[in-house]
């Protein structure tokens, strides 16, 4: 039986360790949005923008694309419950803002902790359940993200939404600029010039860190499923190319990740 509701890209991993860590992200930011209750221990997140110190009882935000750092420290153990999760860049709610990383008002953590309790008990329901999945999981994410410090982005020129739509919808399929330049009516130089100036790489660099967001998910979600399943699935040409792409921009193996999945 089929789940009623179509869910986003979601993963809840209660992380537990008895002994302190660093994590370095600022080279390889992770595809997701990160929603983090810090149940033990205490931690430092550095950006470029700011220096979080968190404690027991914080409410930890990172946005998707974040470039972070962080040490966590075992108090006498460090332990935090995380919500990765993700949107359709269509529906990506922050998508014409700049957010970093932040602690969250956290007045009300036991409430707010008791839905994230829901999530991580529906997660993998079908049927009228995945309602209350979906519930709880819109519940949270509205009142969380509503709570964060945000600005607006620049107004960008919308003359190459047509391919973006298209990459996204289409990154598992061979992808050509001609085919992008003809979506936007533009000439070839002219598209892949404004592409450049605007997503700040090519359209095939582009397709590729789409591919490999979609990839990082579904290694995440189905953790039973094959290296070569999802490279073949997601639109690489061999697991080998699948691996060197994929380490070059989360800078880590499949396997790395999948592993390291629920780790800040």
């Amino acid at each position: 039986m089929k789940s009623i509701a179509e869910k986003p890209f979601c993963s809840s991993v209660i992380y537990a360790k008895s002994a302190s860590y660093t994590r370095d992200y600022s080279s390889s930011p992770r595809p997701w949005h990160n929603i983090a209750f810090v149940l033990e221990g205490r931690g430092t997140v550095i950006t470029e923008e700011s220096r979080l110190e968190i404690k027991k009882g914080d409410i930890l935000y990172i946005p998707k694309g974040c470039e972070y750092s962080s040490e966590w420290i075992a108090d006498p153990t460090c332990v935090y419950h995380t919500l990765h999760f993700s949107f359709q860049q269509a529906a990506e709610p922050l998508a014409d803002k700049r957010v970093n990383a932040q602690l969250l008002p956290n007045e009300d953590f036991e409430e707010l902790y008791n839905i994230m309790k829901e999530i991580h008990h529906y997660r993998n329901s079908v049927g009228v359940d995945s309602l209350k999945f979906l519930a709880a999981f819109y519940n949270l994410v509205s009142t969380l993200l509503s709570r964060a410090v945000t600005a607006d982005k620049p107004a960008k020129e919308s003359s190459i939404t047509p391919a973006l739509i298209y990459i996204e919808e289409n990154f598992a399929s061979p992808c050509k600029v001609d085919t992008l330049a003809s979506l936007c009516c533009l000439s070839e130089s002219r598209f892949f010039y404004l592409f450049k100036k605007q997503v700040g790489c090519s359209p095939i660099t582009y397709k590729n860190r789409i591919a490999i967001e979609k990839a990082a998910q579904a290694l995440v979600l189905e953790r039973n499923a094959g290296i070569e399943r999802i490279a073949f699935e997601y639109g690489f040409e061999s697991p080998i190319y699948f691996r060197r792409v994929f380490k070059r921009l989360t800078g880590k193996t499949p396997s790395q990740y999948r592993r390291e999945e629920g780790i800040i």
